[in-house]
């Protein structure tokens, strides 16, 4: 008899599964096209679990052992097989005389039995805040391949070995109701699922602040650096910097160090605060009370010498002295623009050879502030 190519297995299986055990069977229906043999007698199934070697041995079918003869049928059923199991099937023709076909091509109905699931903590209904520890437990009859866990639908995360253990990040979330779905693998391709809904409390915990410096109630002039430290629960995402409430810095990051020009500022009484916030909008605040005292009076300057505004020699007198609310750290003495002379005290004298014509004096004083004063006269020889 010349081998019947069987061209198609139709596989259609129907199982129940409620844990993974064998107890639980399933059934699959075979298909395949006709041979064209006209001594045509019938043919046998032939199924075995878990093996591809041939021949198939397979038993514990309802129909029996293999192989199982269906007569001329093109159509099968067979039933009580365990889920838990792969199962491979190939159909064989035989004539009259009982010659009977090579193997059809193989079809192979992987095991049905999809992974246990269940998520241990956190527990259904739980409220939960900050960064959630979510365990998931996962068995398979064979072996799970993989587990992930959906937040909303969403993917969180993934991982392909026990324990499956995910972080939850909350604090940013808003408050409400989440539903935490776990889905396991197996390498057949079937899954597992399971399904809670928690509630996140949300982060309410608010930033504490420390301002570093300037200390509270210090007098403070020109340049001054301000620093301030805040902790959190979850963490520090950015800060804010006010003078008298007109917002002067902010940054996002976890520290402020800022350099307050206090010049800009004025003199008197500022109440600085420094605000920190967290990733879910909560605020913390600190604040200090300074009183800026910046020296805002240039000194003032009296040429003593020269007396006349006209010489009546090549020699020039320079004597000049300067007051200040303060004092005065420098005096400088400019003879027609060029630097005669300087001294770190609040009085200065100099002399000088000029010729004929029109010369100018200047005269600067300084305090330490860095105010500046001035005065300038003009001589003639």
């Amino acid at each position: 008899m010349k081998a019947q190519h069987v061209l198609q297995l139709l596989v259609i299986a129907f199982f129940l599964v409620l844990v993974p055990v064998a107890a639980f069977s399933s059934s699959v229906n075979l298909q395949w096209d006709p041979s064209s043999d006209p001594d045509l007698a019938g043919y046998r199934i032939y199924y075995q679990a878990n093996s591809s070697s041939q021949p198939f041995i397979g038993s514990g079918a309802v129909e029996g052992a293999a192989p199982v003869d269906v007569s001329t049928t093109t159509t099968a059923s067979i039933s009580g097989l365990d889920p838990g199991s792969s199962y491979y099937f190939a159909v064989t023709a035989y004539n009259s005389s009982g010659v009977e076909s090579v193997y059809s091509n193989v079809v192979q109905v992987k095991e049905m039995v999809p992974p246990v699931v269940g998520i241990t903590s956190p527990s259904a209904s739980a409220t939960v805040t900050g960064s959630v520890a979510v365990w998931v437990s996962a068995v398979d009859n064979v072996g799970v391949s993989n587990v992930e866990l959906y937040v909303n639908g969403n993917l969180l995360a993934s991982g392909n070995s026990a324990p499956y253990a995910f972080n939850w990040p909350t604090a940013s979330l808003a408050p409400g109701q989440y539903t935490l779905t776990a889905k396991a693998y197996d390498a057949a391709g079937n899954v597992g699922t399971a399904e809670e809904v928690v509630y996140v409390a949300g982060d309410t915990v608010v930033p504490t602040v420390t301002i570093t410096g300037p200390t509270n109630n210090k007098q403070v002039s020109g340049t001054v650096a301000v620093t301030a430290s805040a902790t959190d629960n979850v963490g520090v995402t950015g800060f804010a910097l006010y003078d008298n409430s007109t917002l002067i810095y902010a940054a996002n990051q976890g520290t402020l160090n800022y350099n307050w020009n206090t010049a800009s500022a004025g003199n008197g009484s500022h109440t600085l605060v420094a605000i920190a916030s967290d990733a879910a909008g909560n605020a913390g605040s600190a604040s200090v009370i300074v009183n800026v005292a910046n020296d805002l009076v240039p000194p003032s300057v009296k040429i003593i010498s020269p007396s006349s505004l006209v010489l009546n020699n090549a020699n020039l007198k320079v004597a000049a002295s300067a007051q200040d609310n303060v004092a005065v750290v420098r005096m400088e003495v400019f003879l027609d623009g060029a630097l005669l002379l300087g001294t770190n005290s609040g009085s200065i004298s100099a002399t000088a050879k000029v010729g004929a014509g029109t010369h100018t004096v200047t005269v600067n004083a300084y305090d330490a502030a860095g105010n500046k004063g001035s005065k300038a006269v003009s001589v003639s020889r």
